[in-house]
């Protein structure tokens, strides 16, 4: 492989483990601590439960697909093997591989840094972070690192790595659209899957916010106001 190879692998594998990263929860609450409120929390444990599996699953077998896509592309054919050349034969030659692109590096880029974000905010909550709304034993409001920006930074990190996610492979010259996979029988409909369970998250996340801070706010009173007033932000500095 030249080294334009070599650098799109490394930025398809860094957009995969971040993904894969911010869909595994790194507590998980006991039942007592979970908080139910509406169904629509209800939706978000179902997604955590079976959505993100499944997302972190079908994101893994994109990548490692594109990534064989580009070995392949850049042997030679006659070094292939016997299995690898029935395997050339019954994919057929439509498969190519794509150049990298401004909305690859811009749609990588989004997914890497929300994923740092994100692991930032695992670790100034430590214990407290969970998927569920949840109140641990010796809970208590959290004010440094990015909570000393915004409320929930770790929505910004989820909302900036699915906007990058869709740009990455949801931009005309993409992989996914423009390399013929999608003409793989029952290929569409697991990228249709993938993009409607992205587009659920990113609304079920939106809806969130509010009942996090009403949550938030029932249980900590005075302690939530005072952080409230200094952290007037939910999202994004200055704006939301």
């Amino acid at each position: 492989m030249n080294m334009e190879s070599f650098l799109k692998v490394a930025l398809i594998l860094s957009s995969a483990i971040a993904q894969d990263i911010s869909f595994t929860p790194p507590n998980v609450p006991l039942r007592k601590e979970i908080v139910y409120q509406t169904s629509n929390e209800w939706i978000f444990n179902l997604l955590i439960a079976y959505g993100f599996p499944t997302l972190k699953a079908i994101y893994w077998v994109g990548s490692f697909a594109e990534i064989a896509t580009i070995v392949y592309r850049t042997s030679h054919f006659k070094s292939l093997s016997a299995v690898q050349a029935i395997a050339q034969y019954a994919v057929g030659l439509s498969i190519r591989n794509t150049p990298i692109t401004i909305p690859f590096v811009v749609g990588t880029a989004f997914a890497v840094i929300g994923c740092l974000i994100r692991r930032q905010c695992y670790r100034t909550l430590g214990r407290f972070f969970t998927f569920q709304l949840s109140v641990r034993e010796g809970h208590h409001i959290v004010t440094t690192g990015p909570y000393a920006i915004v409320r929930h930074p770790s929505y910004t990190s989820g909302l900036m790595q699915a906007i990058g996610i869709l740009i990455l492979h949801g931009s005309p010259d993409s992989w996914l659209r423009h390399s013929g996979v999608l003409d793989i029988p029952g290929v569409k409909t697991f990228a249709v899957t993938w993009l409607a369970g992205i587009i659920l998250l990113m609304i079920n996340c939106l809806s969130r916010v509010s009942e996090e801070d009403e949550m938030l706010k029932t249980t900590f009173e005075d302690e939530w106001e005072k952080w409230a007033k200094v952290v007037r932000y939910r999202l994004i500095p200055g704006i939301y």
